[in-house]
């Protein structure tokens, strides 16, 4: 296994280095692990989510808080120097996703029983401590590499993260704060009163139980050219306004609305996550279609012919019912069924 301790890096860098390693991967490459956490702190939204809905955008732009997008899925987060990130590259991995958590997240969980922290994988994806959640984690692929990517946290800022989120009042932020505070935790908050492990410590501990699960020795590595391009370009693309906010034509304000052509949202919360449904209708059909949200959709690319699908068609639950039943057969969603997405479709009172 090929080891990349990156160290403290920018914003940029902390988030674009596993998309640039995963990219260039070929076959027959061994697995990499990158550890690493970001100079500065930053915000990031998950793939499948609509920025502008989720994240406080102004808020971001006057404290000079970078806004980024990755390229797996789940939800708006908060990251800054206090987390250790790492990722896992798997080249031409074909393991589904829900085993691919169930092997390799036992790696953090071991490594957080070793500095004395009783963690354990709640699925889908989730690693607990009793019922406080300590590290989120997601998976994506990559080119032709599988990628997964988690946590350890060493401490967070409850604060920080409820400031940079979008929500629709004061009152709720200080709601925001306290379910946070209830059900997220950190080494810091787990180890109380006694002696906090260095980041070094951890990083090692974690890399040994990576490299135990893979039955290979973690071989320490550099970036190749070939990666280091890569890394130039994904620094500019991920934060760059057309990614961050890519798909949100259809909220652009000017967009003409008139008898013919109307704007439709509604929300539902699913076991696998938010489900966000935006959709604009023209003479009765879907004009243009926005399925999004905190979940996690293998293919990344699934939604997005979803909506293509719709387009020109009806707006009516049988057509709707049509394509979620093809999105299901066609994509790995966990935890959303049909029944989910009919939910989102009625709450837009859009038919």
């Amino acid at each position: 296994m090929r080891y990349l301790n990156l160290g403290i890096v920018s914003a940029e860098r902390s988030q674009a280095v596993y998309h640039a390693v995963a990219r260039e991967a070929r076959p027959g490459d061994e697995a990499t692990l990158i550890v690493v956490s970001p100079r500065t702190p930053y915000v990031c939204a998950g793939f499948h989510q609509v920025t502008s809905r989720e994240i406080d955008v102004e808020y971001c732009r006057e404290q000079g808080i970078p806004i980024g997008r990755r390229m797996t899925g789940g939800g708006a987060v908060y990251l800054d120097q206090d987390q250790i990130f790492w990722h896992l590259i798997l080249p031409e991995s074909q393991v589904p996703v829900q085993r691919l958590y169930e092997t390799w997240l036992q790696a953090p969980v071991r490594a957080y029983h070793r500095i004395g922290i009783a963690a354990e994988h709640r699925p889908v994806n989730d690693i607990v401590v009793g019922p406080r959640k300590i590290g989120g984690t997601g998976a994506a692929t990559i080119g032709t590499s599988i990628v997964l990517v988690g946590s350890i946290m060493m401490d967070f800022d409850v604060d920080a993260m409820a400031k940079v989120l979008r929500v629709p009042s004061e009152k709720f932020r200080d709601k925001l704060v306290s379910g946070l505070s209830e059900y997220v935790t950190s080494i810091r908050r787990e180890l109380a009163g006694q002696p906090l492990p260095e980041r070094e410590q951890v990083t090692a501990i974690l890399v040994e139980e990576f490299a135990s699960i893979l039955q290979e020795p973690a071989r320490a590595g550099r970036l190749s050219q070939r990666e280091q391009q890569a890394l130039r370009e994904f620094e500019e693309l991920l934060f760059s306004e057309p990614f961050v906010f890519r798909s949100e034509g259809i909220l652009r304000s000017g967009v003409k609305i008139s008898e013919a052509v109307r704007l439709y949202e509604g929300v539902h919360k699913a076991p696998g996550g938010l489900i966000r449904l935006i959709y604009r209708t023209r003479d009765g059909l879907f004009d243009d279609v926005l399925l999004a949200g905190d979940f996690f959709a293998y293919p990344e690319d699934a939604l997005e012919r979803f909506s293509e699908r719709l387009i020109g068609r009806k707006v009516s639950e049988e057509e709707w019912v049509l394509a979620a039943e093809w999105l299901m057969e066609e994509a790995s969603i966990p935890e959303v069924g049909v029944e989910d997405l009919m939910q989102a479709f009625r709450a837009t009172h859009g038919f």
